[in-house]
């Protein structure tokens, strides 16, 4: 599940493909598009289901057709405006779908200018991500309203002093205060704890509600925004 192709400027690929070598391989054809996503340690299928990216892009964005499988084993094939793209969002998980391969239409370019773009997205990550223990990724959706009056989510959080906060062995990232990261042996219990103190003083201080990027897996299989499930955690107490 990790294939791909290139055929004049469309591109095919299988969910299962690694994120950076996607990017990378597309780059070093010549096609220009998706180079924000080159830092984004996940599959293609993830992407797609998030529409994920950085630089507030989205990978939707070049996306002619997506391939699923339906819970009964049935192929579907879904157009870009059937994915109902938005920013952090597609309307394949409510479709209860699995992605299986993906086509793109992207850009002509030059790739010694694409590669030297990848090469300063991948510096600048270094300098503002934590890499070196494990996490769950950019917690909260950055929300335009909010990014506007206050800025980011991870400067909103710093700003009400959370940074460092520690519970358990999970810690709210010392380089960027919407990562937590696991210093040994976090449970998902503190990883909650720690989203809904970042939620709860956020709001306290600016007004605005900040809703995860991160999913919450329950014991029961429903997948979630995590801060839902932070909630109900804070009123079992």
């Amino acid at each position: 599940m990790s294939r791909m192709r290139i055929k004049g400027n469309h591109i095919w690929a299988e969910a299962g493909i690694w994120v950076p070598k996607f990017v990378r391989t597309v780059g070093c054809a010549g096609f220009a598009g998706v180079e924000h996503a080159i830092g984004i340690p996940g599959t293609l299928g993830g992407l797609i289901v998030m529409n994920g990216g950085s630089q507030r892009k989205g990978i939707g964005e070049y996306l002619s057709e997506v391939r699923c499988v339906d819970m009964k084993g049935n192929v579907i094939t879904l157009t870009q405006a059937d994915c109902e793209f938005s920013y952090r969002y597609s309307s394949i998980p409510s479709r209860n779908l699995a992605v299986l391969d993906t086509a793109f239409v992207l850009q002509e370019g030059d790739p010694r200018t694409i590669r030297r773009q990848l090469i300063n997205i991948m510096a600048s990550r270094r300098k503002k991500f934590p890499s070196k223990l494990p996490n769950c990724g950019s917690v909260f959706l950055s929300n335009p309203s909010m990014y506007d009056v206050i800025g980011p989510p991870g400067f909103a959080i710093e700003k009400v002093g959370l940074k460092g906060l520690v519970k358990g062995d999970a810690q709210i990232s010392p380089m960027h205060a919407n990562f937590i990261v696991n210093n040994g042996r976090a449970k998902s219990r503190d990883v909650l704890n720690l989203i809904y103190e970042m939620r709860s003083k956020v709001y306290e201080s600016t007004g605005f509600l900040m809703d995860c990027e991160v999913r919450h897996l329950k014991s029961d299989g429903q997948l979630r925004p995590a801060h839902i499930s932070a909630e109900e955690l804070a009123d079992r107490g």
